[in-house]
């Protein structure tokens, strides 16, 4: 699952970087994106530990598949096509199809709502990934201007 920058004054924080020139909004996004991953994928651990439903190879119905997936997911670099940058959070889907019965539950199943939340990047941690990047977007501008 990928993310995107969305907060408010992304434009403005986006021109006066573009103004510095590509590096420093290559940097800016790339370290945002980094610091929203490491974020996300630690909140998402936690959650993982504290689900009813068990993340352990052999406990319950799970094989451990999920938390295998999360392990590489988590490890992954920002990856930059073009001028379009993603940063990856969750697991593969296609390599844990019972993550996904569990963010978005079953008939007989109730939906984790916290770990949906995070994956989702949705309430309270859209909030705090919107910070984050704002912060990022921020320091990038402030050494740029004390450099240059």
């Amino acid at each position: 699952m990928g993310f995107d920058i969305d907060f408010k004054g992304v434009n403005n924080l986006a021109k006066q970087i573009g103004e510095l020139g590509d590096y420093a909004l290559k940097q800016a996004v790339d370290n945002a994106f980094t610091a929203s991953k490491e974020y996300l994928n630690k909140e998402i651990s936690g959650l993982m530990e504290q689900s009813i439903y068990n993340f352990n190879r052999g406990q319950g119905y799970s094989q451990g598949k999920s938390k295998a997936s999360f392990e590489v997911v988590s490890k992954m670099p920002v990856v930059w096509s073009g001028n379009t940058a993603e940063a990856f959070i969750g697991v593969r889907l296609r390599d844990a199809l019972e993550f996904q019965f569990i963010i978005w539950g079953t008939p007989h199943m109730a939906a984790d709502f916290r770990l949906h939340n995070a994956v989702k990047v949705k309430g309270n941690y859209a909030k705090e990934v919107s910070r984050i990047q704002q912060e990022q977007f921020n320091k990038v501008i402030k050494e740029a201007l004390n450099n240059g």
